[in-house]
């Protein structure tokens, strides 16, 4: 075995629900393990990890390309320790428990197919108190610190948790063979004492400490550790917070710009806002039913599928991506649109997901654009390609690298056909809402942004209603730096298409076939 193998063996063991993701069968054995990544004796263990595989590589005189990455997943990970983010382990973004309990009700990505798997499920959920008891001492040495989450977030999980206690979003609807033993209601006996538990202490003792601020900036050593994790997001080393930013700011106003262009070339003589208003209103831009949205997005991926993967692109990918709405229990906690991979054999497939809470939010200006990044040739395409390349090593294939992966889809959309003024307006929509986040993310937590002006200056270039504006910016408050990735990534890959010599499929083949790559090491492969 090589030293990736090594590697990923160790780390699987370390995490076994990376599996219930993955569902290799050399791995079947761990599907009764859950690990709690809020233990200290874990955490030690982690550190233990990364520091003997960043000791090997470093001996290494010459490092390819994997060994350059796997120094730099380590290196990074062992940096993150130093810093105080696991003393706010939870928030309704990014909410283990949450994932645990969608895992529960067949939704999420572990698989009921036999009894056993039924019965390993419920041995591999009997450390779900100790990991809501580590969340809950976290959260408590977070208060003696001065590290906790801002109140407004905290009431967002407060609601999150007692939506999926009251509405019992874990119970498994979908059992189609007969068990000897009732798995909803072991699930309630596990599930619900822990979650009420973590509700109690969240409602009585956490939320009277929470910070009024709502960026990093407001917590002791916040600048320093938002730095770190702008590092971490775009994997750039000589990135800086002033020239995102500055360049948010710019894109901004280019984009804003763009949208006045294609207002005038549409001949509507109001501003900006009214012209919004005026598409939202237009019937051929609605959708009659869930239906019809939901055909509508497989008809348009189906047109991607016939031209645009045929003439940008070398390989095709066997895995076919199912276009599904967000499960009705998760419409008010989810973005937009999202995308699920499908696992490593292929037994379960990659998702688009749509949120189907008000169709009247959803246009058909944006039904290119967001096809292109979700599906084909974005997050469906490159992460499939991925899974079925047997040449990327398994650690390569399980990395969540927002800035390749996001950086990559946002590219994607770069390459429609956008016939309409109206298909190229829904594109310059989406656009714009990414730059932003450059713009409002860096102002909340470095800037020290109030919540007002950043509302304020969101609205002045975003269409969309006040309570979508509220969701995503308590997106970015909740997981500062993620949404950076998106800009930030497809700048670096349309910088290195710019200097390219060669064919777009040329081009596009050398960005996808070493998989997720930190920037740093993909720019290096065009030096």
């Amino acid at each position: 075995m090589n030293i990736y193998d090594n590697y990923f063996d160790e780390l699987m063991e370390l995490f076994p629900s990376l599996n219930d993701f993955l569902n290799l069968d050399k791995y079947k054995h761990l599907q009764t393990k859950l690990e709690n990544p809020f233990d200290k004796s874990h955490i030690k263990k982690q550190k233990e990890l990364y520091k003997k595989y960043l000791d090997l590589i470093s001996k290494k005189k010459r490092k390819n390309v994997y060994d350059k990455t796997l120094l730099y997943m380590c290196d990074e990970a062992l940096e993150s320790y130093k810093y105080n983010y696991d003393l706010t382990p939870i928030n309704h973004q990014d909410n283990l428990l949450a994932s645990i309990l969608e895992m529960a009700n067949g939704e999420g990505v572990y698989i009921f197919k036999v009894k056993q798997d039924y019965v390993n499920f419920i041995e591999k959920i009997q450390i779900f108190d100790d990991i809501v008891q580590s969340v809950i001492d976290n959260m408590k040495q977070g208060i003696k610190k001065c590290y906790t989450m801002p109140k407004i977030i905290c009431i967002k999980l407060i609601e999150q948790l007692e939506a999926l206690l009251s509405t019992k979003t874990y119970l498994n609807n979908s059992i189609k063979i007969k068990l000897d033993f009732d798995f909803n209601e072991q699930c309630e006996s596990i599930f619900s004492p822990s979650l009420t538990r973590l509700i109690v202490f969240l409602k009585k003792e956490y939320l009277n400490t929470c910070r009024t601020t709502i960026g990093m900036c407001g917590l002791p050593k916040g600048k320093k550790e938002y730095k770190f994790l702008v590092k971490s997001s775009t994997t750039l080393s000589d990135i800086t917070v002033e020239k995102i930013h500055n360049y948010g700011v710019q894109e901004v106003k280019r984009i804003y710009e763009m949208m006045h262009t294609i207002k005038n070339k549409l001949n509507f003589n109001g501003t900006l806002i009214e012209f919004n208003k005026h598409l939202n209103k237009r019937r051929d831009m609605n959708f009659r039913s869930k239906h019809d949205l939901l055909m509508t997005y497989k008809k348009q991926l189906a047109s991607i599928n016939r031209s645009i993967m045929k003439t940008q692109f070398y390989d095709s990918v066997k895995s076919k991506c199912e276009i599904i709405p967000v499960p009705q229990y998760n419409e008010k906690f989810s973005a937009e649109a999202y995308y699920m991979p499908g696992d490593l054999e292929m037994k379960r497939k990659g998702k688009f997901y749509i949120n189907l809470r008000n169709i009247k939010e959803n246009n058909h200006m944006e039904v290119e654009s967001l096809t292109l990044h979700e599906a084909n040739p974005g997050h469906h395409y490159q992460l499939t390609y991925v899974n079925e390349n047997p040449n990327i090593p398994l650690f390569i294939k399980i990395a969540t690298n927002d800035a390749y992966q996001e950086g990559w889809a946002l590219y994607c959309e770069n390459l429609g056909k956008y016939k309409t003024y109206e298909s190229y307006y829904g594109k310059l929509m989406l656009e714009m809402i990414r730059a932003l986040r450059l713009v409002v993310d860096t102002g909340i937590h470095y800037y020290g942004w109030s919540y007002h002006r950043t509302f304020k200056y969101y609205r002045k270039y975003c269409f969309e209603s006040d309570t979508q504006i509220h969701n995503q910016l308590l997106r970015y408050i909740s997981i500062p730096t993620q949404a950076l990735s998106y800009k930030i990534g497809e700048r670096v890959i349309l910088d290195l298409k710019q200097k390219f010599k060669g064919r777009s499929k040329d081009f596009h083949k050398k960005v996808l076939e070493y998989g997720s790559l930190p920037l740093d090491v993909l720019i290096s492969l065009f030096l």
